[in-house]
């Protein structure tokens, strides 16, 4: 671990940091997995973990800060640690509770994943939700459709909106049990690319 300042909302908070990405377990308990949140829920702003150093910074294009040009994230987006998907990042995961701080380290259920292709790449899009949140009681996506059906039409369209049109292609939802045996299989990539280190 390494201590660092970072620039948080323009003061500057001295904090003891590991790297999130290698760092952080992904799997809690037998039930609960670990999400890093980048992006709160409502916000515009696109953070990002920089993997080599471990910061939250925010993405640039073209000199800029990067900014969603369409709505708000729907829910608190970020990544399961000590995972590694097809293009080399960790998964994504979309929290579908409350606003939560860049930054912060929570625990999620999850009850399974959107399969997009973003520019032909696989392009998983992991739904989680808090143990003790607004929705506790859902514990896979056919129960989402069955409690909330217009949640997961709004999720897809989201992340089919949100960039430049035609760059993200819907595939199919997934099941929890499928969703976690990718997951695991992406803990074992990454744990096979420490090893190669």
């Amino acid at each position: 671990m390494k201590t660092v300042i970072i620039l948080f909302n323009l003061i500057l908070v001295p904090t003891v940091l590991s790297n999130p990405v290698d760092e952080i377990p992904y799997i809690h308990d037998e039930s609960l997995f670990n999400f890093f949140v980048e992006i709160p829920s409502g916000s515009k702003e696109k953070w990002e973990i920089n993997k080599d150093t471990g910061l939250l910074e925010i993405e640039q294009r073209e000199g800029k800060n990067r900014i969603i040009n369409f709505l708000s994230y729907p829910g608190n987006y970020g990544f399961i640690p000590q995972t590694l998907s097809g293009d080399g990042d960790p998964i994504d995961l979309i929290d579908l509770d409350e606003s939560f701080p860049k930054g912060g380290i929570k625990q999620v259920k999850i009850i399974g994943a959107i399969y997009f292709e973003d520019n032909k790449e696989i392009d998983y899009k992991y739904i989680g939700v808090s143990p003790n949140g607004t929705f506790k009681k859902i514990n896979s996506i056919e129960e989402l459709l069955l409690e909330k059906p217009a949640l997961l039409e709004i999720l897809k369209l989201w992340f089919l909106s949100y960039k430049k049109s035609g760059k993200m292609e819907f595939i199919r939802f997934i099941q929890k049990e499928e969703s976690i045996k990718i997951l695991n299989q992406s803990h074992l990539r990454w744990i096979e690319k420490q090893q190669g280190e």
